[in-house]
């Protein structure tokens, strides 16, 4: 359940595996909405096994660098390369892409009428050798497994582990994207993190053309009323939040035409990723903070994971714990560095990171 970027990639990686999937996603269609993303080389060799790599390298941007900067004298604080030899080290691109164009991507290895558009799901029942989804727009379907991929508000989470809301750690997300002509003077870094005591801001180009700019920042926010949804920002409250900052980032503040502001949510961590015939990926059994980059990234190898446990165990309960004790140390890890907020802000050991290959792990290294 869940047509994002984990239930597409999974759902991509299992039929090449031979396996009949339908993807059942609640909106009733899709269009051009969200952000930018940014992405490693983990990620590019899962979609290298969906034929997706060049693609994917070439409709975002693959930057000369990953920049943190301080926000306010705009002393660089640790530089990434992303050069040749750093692509050969980690074994693919460092690309920036705008989600929705992702998401589009991700869709072409799927065989036609695979998406199921308007199915929020209701409920899970198990039978003795599958399960019933059930759904609000009254359908009903019958499926060996049940692969929960809908996010932080998960209701296949639900079922499996109870309700409980999100928990709101304290901090807003407003954000904006616009065209790199609206910046004034010279083009702004291809990625840059800049950093205060209180707050950070991320600044990048999201297509290889360097025509759209993409600004998201992390503010102090006492508490966030109404449920995970966006509201529109105020420009001018937008920019005020960087007084003081360095003239490169408020001329891409500036440059910002409509805002729109995000809370930003996590959950407790929660081990149990799965019960019976059903299990979660991505967000919905380990929400991480976006203060590493790596919640797209996460979703994605758990994708790669969880498609060759199920091609490799018979047993789905077998395969499912195979996958969360592949997957947990990892997240686990993942989590705790976003909560602190802290990969490079320095001098950062990065190659256990992008240098993962989730094609490649052993599927029996945590049995």
């Amino acid at each position: 359940m869940g047509a994002g970027l984990a239930g597409l990639t999974v759902a991509g990686l299992l039929q090449r595996a031979g396996f009949p999937v339908a993807v059942y996603e609640q909106s009733p269609g899709f269009s051009r909405i969200g952000a930018g993303i940014i992405l490693g080389a983990d990620v590019a060799k899962v979609l290298r096994r969906l034929d997706l790599e060049q693609a994917f390298a070439t409709t975002g941007i693959r930057p000369d660098a990953f920049v943190s900067r301080a926000w306010d004298t705009g002393e660089t604080l640790y530089r990434l390369e992303f050069d040749e030899d750093c692509e050969t080290r980690f074994g693919g691109p460092f690309v920036n892409i705008h989600r929705a164009d992702l998401h589009q991507l991700l869709q072409r290895p799927l065989q036609p009428g695979t998406i199921r558009y308007g199915h929020k799901l209701a409920g899970i029942g198990e039978t003795t050798n599958g399960v019933t989804l059930a759904f609000e727009n009254g359908a009903t379907a019958e499926a060996d497994i049940a692969i929960g991929a809908d996010g932080i508000r998960s209701r296949a989470r639900e079922i499996i582990l109870g309700a409980e809301e999100p928990r709101f750690i304290g901090r807003s997300a407003p954000r904006a994207v616009f065209p790199a002509n609206r910046i004034k003077g010279e083009p702004i870094g291809d990625c840059t993190k800049w950093w205060a005591a209180d707050r950070h801001t991320l600044a990048y180009y999201m297509t290889a053309r360097r025509d759209e700019v993409y600004v998201m920042a992390a503010l102090p926010a006492e508490r966030w009323d109404g449920d995970g949804s966006p509201v529109p920002g105020d420009r001018d409250e937008f920019i005020a939040a960087f007084d003081g900052a360095h003239p490169d980032l408020i001329r891409a503040v500036e440059a910002a035409e409509d805002v729109t502001v995000w809370p930003i949510f996590d959950r407790p961590r929660n081990d149990c990723w799965s019960k019976g015939r059903v299990v979660l990926m991505g967000d919905a059994c380990h929400a991480v903070r976006p203060f590493m980059a790596a919640g797209g990234s996460m979703a994605i190898e758990d994708a790669a994971i969880l498609s060759r446990c199920i091609a490799g165990f018979a047993d789905p309960e077998t395969a499912f714990a195979r996958y969360a004790a592949i997957r947990i140390p990892r997240v686990a890890e993942v989590q705790r560095i976003s909560i602190d907020n802290s990969w490079m802000h320095g001098p950062t050991k990065t190659d256990w990171f992008f240098g993962y290959d989730p094609c490649l792990v052993p599927l029996d290294a945590a049995a």
